[in-house]
């Protein structure tokens, strides 16, 4: 009857002293071996075999603990187990493993150093890491049950790396995750990082395109649909701004884009999904101040939003009347119209962005038009010498900036 191995490995201690050194030698050769292979057959567990739905941590750290090196091991494609966990093998899915994977990692050195247990390693098919790959990776069945698990999956890591801090904030910034995971089918990696860092939906002082235009000039079908993600995320964060929807690249707004790109129709159906005509958002105001020309367009969609007030308290004819004036399209000479038509209201009132009164916007710049600044204060002279001391509460400082967002 044959010795089982732990009693094979319990009288070879015992008698390890008692055979002969050439004995002693050879064992010690083969069981070298033999631990290489076991130790190859750990890896390739990793690889090949891990299930989230039939092993637990404990047993994937005790394969760990008893062969540490596997964790280091490639495939036969360059990739780490921890890269390998990513990806769907015969249907079974192991990405659930992956924040262990990298904490065990860090602490054996995979990957190499600075590469947090190789969450920043780079995949060998592409220039994206790891972490990179887990952010935009997408389910390539069609949207439904089995993708919304597979998203759901990489949401729970990615905050389970969070967590661990594993997965840091300026990650978001540094690697373009919100571009990652701006896909219908990532959707709950898309809210993840949005909620996490909601100004990477500006994208100012980005090294990244902002993200509703990433959106609306991609050249795939889900264009609809990322328009759609990017709004929701901007106005549930930035209301104020209208989710970035008259944001520019290039001269051109994202709304703009939008027309352009999908159709007026069916923007503006994504447009008032997002932003529901019952909120009484003063969208015209918006698109009056950065896209007067969608005006049109998109009163035919608001026709209420005539009949707001911004936060400055203004109606809809009172920022008409200043934008007018700071983009110096009417002259008093060829729209003087324009001009005796303005009401009180429009000629007495400060134009809260610039800190400047109507006469003093028709004056200031290469637009100059005195005959305008000369009508506007007979209206009311009580009005020269108002402004003169705004600039001691910093309204001044304003104005430079907001006479360089003139058109």
């Amino acid at each position: 009857m044959s010795q089982s191995v732990d009693d094979f490995f319990t009288q070879l201690q015992q008698s390890r002293e008692k055979v002969p050194k050439k004995v002693t030698s050879k064992i010690n050769e083969i069981a070298r071996k033999a631990i290489e292979e076991m130790s190859k057959a750990a890896g390739k567990f990793l690889h090949e075999d891990l299930d989230d739905d039939k092993h637990t941590e404990e047993q994937v750290k005790a394969i760990i603990e008893l062969f540490p090196e596997s964790l280091s091991q490639e495939d036969e494609k360059g990739r780490l187990p921890i890269q390998r966990a990513l990806y769907l093998k015969k249907g079974r899915s192991s990405v659930t493993f992956v924040p262990l994977l990298a904490k065990e990692g860090c602490r054996l050195g995979v990957g190499g150093e600075e590469t947090r247990g190789g969450l920043l390693s780079v995949m060998p098919s592409d220039d994206n890491n790891t972490i990179q790959w887990l952010s935009g990776c997408c389910f390539m069945g069609e949207k439904g049950p089995a993708s919304d698990e597979y998203d759901r999956k990489r949401a729970q890591v990615l905050e389970k790396l969070r967590d661990l801090n594993l997965l840091k904030k300026a990650d978001i910034e540094e690697y373009g995750l919100v571009h990652n995971a701006l896909h219908p089918k990532s959707q709950r990696r898309f809210d993840f990082f949005t909620s996490w860092d909601p100004a990477a939906l500006e994208g100012r002082d980005s090294q990244w395109m902002k993200p509703i235009h990433r959106a609306i000039r991609s050249d795939r079908e889900e264009k609809e649909e990322k328009f759609e993600m990017v709004l929701k995320a901007g106005m549930e964060y930035f209301p104020e701004r209208l989710g970035f929807l008259f944001c520019k690249k290039d001269g051109i707004s994202a709304c703009k884009k939008a027309f352009d790109e999908i159709g007026v129709d069916k923007a503006m159906k994504i447009i008032r999904t997002c932003i529901p005509p019952s909120d009484d958002h003063p969208i015209l105001h918006h698109a009056i101040r950065h896209a007067p020309d969608l005006e049109n367009d998109i009163a035919q969609y608001y026709p209420d939003a005539v009949f707001l007030r911004d936060t400055n308290n203004h109606t809809l004819s009172q920022v008409e009347f200043y934008m007018n004036l700071r983009r110096g399209k009417r002259t008093f000479k060829n729209n003087s119209c324009f001009f005796i038509k303005a009401t009180d209201a429009q000629v007495n009132t400060m134009h809260p962005e610039t800190g400047l009164y109507p006469f003093m916007l028709a004056a200031v710049g290469n637009k100059s038009d005195l005959a305008a600044v000369y009508y506007l204060l007979s209206r009311n002279p009580k009005l020269v010498g108002h402004g003169e001391n705004k600039d001691s509460d910093g309204a001044g400082s304003s104005r430079k900036r907001q006479r360089e967002d003139i058109d």
